[in-house]
């Protein structure tokens, strides 16, 4: 409970640091990668620091899988 309450009390006091570049800065990024909702991955998985990037800047990852490498992302 205590590990509860303390990640929601950081997570509180870091807020508007997240919101302010949510405004301004990530829509740009959005906007200059061409990806506004979902970043897709077909064949394998982003590295993990991209794939944390794009959560960040608040887009949503999907990895596909399947015989022909692109045919799931195609799908989604």
């Amino acid at each position: 409970m205590f590990d509860y309450l303390w990640s929601k009390t950081i997570a509180t006091i870091l807020w508007p640091l997240h919101v302010l570049p949510t405004k301004s800065v990530y829509k740009k990024i959005r906007s200059a990668i061409g990806i506004q909702k979902t970043a897709k991955s077909g064949g394998g998985s982003f590295p993990k620091h991209i794939e944390k990037f794009y959560e960040t800047i608040g887009l949503e990852v999907q990895n596909g899988y399947g015989l022909i490498e692109t045919s799931p992302c195609v799908a989604g």
